[in-house]
């Protein structure tokens, strides 16, 4: 009985106790703290990662395919092509793509040019369904074929024939298409020479 008084007037296990609820209190803090900051970087993070999927969702959909590339001589069938004919169409489960957003780069060894819409190059619908495009939305639709024009005085360079060039569809969205062009050893009698596939 006697060791169980001086225990209660002894102050020191009441110093212990306050001791150990600062302790307490401060680790609360710090785990409201931490996760406070966790919740930040989780919503953070996941608003990085919903956008960087809608952004690859649009470059995988945003694809076009190239199905021939000719070269017109021209009614006089001259010696050197006078303008490319580049027929497209959007690849299986493409979204619309805008040609105002297309720019073609022609290069050869020595000139490169970029070409953009109604400016250096025009186009025209070769397939259209749904009738949707024209020259003020030159939009392209599932199921679409175009043919781009572009004359040669666009190019920089004479396409005579033996002759290698490149050519280039920057998309706005998805990857840009790349050709390596060679003009045959002759044209021979025909006005439309094949030059892509």
């Amino acid at each position: 009985m006697k060791a169980n008084r001086k225990c209660l007037k002894d102050n020191d296990s009441g110093d212990v106790g306050v001791g150990t609820l600062i302790i307490f209190i401060s680790m609360v803090l710090v785990a409201a703290v931490a996760a406070a900051v966790l919740i930040y970087t989780t919503g953070a993070l996941q608003q990085k990662a919903t956008k960087t999927s809608k952004e690859a969702t649009q470059q995988i959909s945003s694809n076009m395919i190239v199905d021939k590339v000719l070269g017109d001589r021209g009614a006089a069938l001259n010696a050197s092509i006078d303008s490319l004919k580049i027929r497209i169409k959007p690849d299986v489960g493409t979204t619309s793509i805008d040609l105002r957003q297309v720019i073609v780069t022609v290069m050869d060894n020595s000139s490169r040019n970029d070409l953009k819409y109604s400016t250096n190059y025009s186009a025209n619908a070769v397939r259209d369904e749904d009738a949707s495009f024209n020259t003020t939305t030159p939009v392209l639709n599932s199921g679409d074929l175009i043919e781009i024009t572009v004359d040669s005085s666009n190019l920089g360079f004479a396409l005579s024939p033996r002759k290698t060039f490149w050519i280039s569809l920057n998309q706005e969205l998805g990857q840009s298409i790349n050709l390596e062009i060679t003009t045959p050893n002759s044209f021979g009698i025909y006005r439309y020479v094949l030059l892509y596939p």
